[in-house]
C-alpha cells in the first residue's frame, strides 16, 4: 500500500482526491510541511495554487530534504511557471482537471 501526502489546503479537493486515492486503497495524509510526511511516504501531491504550497521555495525544500515523487496541479498551467517549478524539484505539473480525473494512475506510476 502507497503512502501519499497532501499539501492541499482547499478542503473541497482535498477529499475529492482522499477519496480516490483511498479507492485505489492507498493511505492518504494531509501534510501542513516536511515535518509532517509519513512514513514510508513515496509521493506528494502539491496544490501550486495555494500560496504556503505553490512556489519554487517550497518545493525545492520539500525535494531536497526528502524523498518523494512531487507531483503538482494547479488551475491553469503556464509555461515559465511550470518549468521553474521543474527545476526546483516537481516531478510533474498538471492542471486541476487533470488531478481529478487521473489522480490514482498518475499515482501509481509515480509510486514505481
Amino acid at each position: 500500500m502507497n503512502n501519499i501526502a497532501l499539501f492541499v489546503k482547499d478542503f473541497q479537493k482535498g477529499t475529492e482526491l482522499s477519496d480516490r486515492l483511498a479507492t485505489a486503497e492507498m493511505n492518504v495524509a494531509f501534510a501542513e510541511s516536511i515535518y509532517d510526511i509519513p512514513d514510508q511516504c513515496k509521493v506528494g501531491i502539491i496544490d501550486l495554487d495555494d500560496e504556503k504550497f505553490g512556489n519554487v521555495q517550497f518545493v525545492s525544500e520539500l525535494n531536497s530534504k526528502t524523498q518523494l515523487t512531487l507531483l503538482g496541479y494547479m488551475g491553469r498551467v503556464h509555461k515559465e511557471t511550470r518549468d521553474k517549478l521543474k527545476a526546483a524539484g516537481c516531478d510533474m505539473v498538471i492542471s486541476k482537471a487533470s488531478i481529478v480525473k487521473n489522480v490514482q494512475s498518475l499515482v501509481q506510476e509515480l509510486a514505481k
